[in-house]
């Protein structure tokens, strides 16, 4: 069997110098990484990960918790493995994806042999920060900690900008009574979103009404396109709003289905914004979604710098935040254009 140490003689380098060219434990010159890979793949050698491993006292091995009661990732989450598997990777890590649903009453924590965690979807109060500063396990939010903890590193959008920049869109365009479908009360993301179309109605001078803004109740709803349309099907024939900001693309398609049964027109009835962005989704919609592209996998590419950073003892920003940008399409109407045309 082929060694490190074969590798390393034929190469003409030290054998440290071919586990970091694989490992990326240390920069490497160009010309030298070259000539080790190419000596490697001549004599059919691979790395050996446990080895590794052991030799650095580390797993490399980096734990992705992306729990969903969907049973297909969406778009924004495979987008944020792509940024956390590259960036990874390019450090010599490995990605080790958990999909395992944690509620707070769960006493069941992964014991994955991994150096560190990634986390989503964080609440106010979430165990699973408080049971991994127990256990001294460094780990990165893709999301916003509760406002209390200052020691959490987190990566996010500014959401509350964002759905700011969202209502005075609407309100702008004559949308003055909006449905906002927001996420499951108690994440700290619709905390930020809530307050982000309060600060809209208010720079227009007008009454935010907190009725009209929605939970998803992942009891309720077995998955977010449930919740876009049991949402409109139930309230629209009490109360008929102008517009619909729609927590995903996914909630804003169970809104487009809800629609079409209840003969709804998309834009000319109700315009509809959805605050994540699958273009190919949002292309072969009719009509062609509005959203907001979020940059997911940029989320996932700082997220997995930050944390690799914490892991080599090096210096980390605490937080990261990724502009997102308002994508408008056609699913939105100006209500005070049409007015004045009559």
């Amino acid at each position: 069997m082929v060694t490190i140490a074969d590798v390393a003689k034929k190469a003409g380098v030290s054998k440290g110098t071919v586990s970091s060219v694989f490992s990326k434990k240390r920069p490497i010159s160009t010309e030298v990484t070259e000539r080790v890979l190419s000596v490697a793949k001549e004599l059919n050698y691979f790395p050996n990960h446990a080895a590794r491993s052991l030799a650095m006292k580390k797993n490399m091995i980096i734990g992705l918790k992306m729990p969903t009661i969907d049973t297909e990732l969406s778009s924004f989450d495979l987008k944020v493995i792509n940024g956390v598997v590259k960036k990874c990777t390019e450090c010599g890590y490995r990605v080790l994806l958990d999909r395992v649903y944690e509620n707070e009453n769960s006493a069941i924590f992964s014991r994955d042999p991994v150096d560190g965690i990634i986390l989503l979807n964080p609440k106010d109060e979430d165990p699973r920060i408080v049971h991994y500063k127990k256990m001294s396990l460094p780990y990165v939010l893709i999301g916003r900690p509760n406002k209390e903890d200052v020691d959490t590193k987190f990566v996010d959008n500014n959401n509350i900008e964002t759905v700011k920049e969202v209502g005075e869109f609407l309100i702008g365009n004559g949308h003055q009574d909006i449905l906002f479908l927001n996420a499951s009360f108690g994440m700290t993301v619709a905390d930020d979103r809530k307050e982000g179309l309060k600060r809209a109605y208010e720079n227009f001078s007008l009454p935010f009404n907190e009725e009209n803004v929605f939970y998803n109740d992942q009891n309720r709803y077995k998955n977010a396109s449930d919740y876009g349309f049991y949402s409109l099907l139930e309230t629209y024939k009490e109360k008929k709003y102008s517009a619909i900001i729609a927590d995903t693309d996914r909630v804003a398609l169970g809104v487009l289905r809800a629609a079409r049964e209840l003969g709804i027109e998309i834009p000319n009835d109700l315009s509809l914004v959805a605050l994540s962005n699958n273009e190919t989704l949002a292309l072969e919609t009719t009509p062609k979604l509005t959203s907001i592209e979020l940059f997911p996998e940029k989320l996932g590419e700082e997220a997995a710098e930050i944390l690799i950073n914490v892991l080599k003892e090096q210096l980390a920003p605490r937080q990261k935040m990724i502009p997102a940008e308002l994508v408008i399409r056609d699913s939105c109407k100006n209500l005070i254009q049409s007015a004045s045309r009559f």
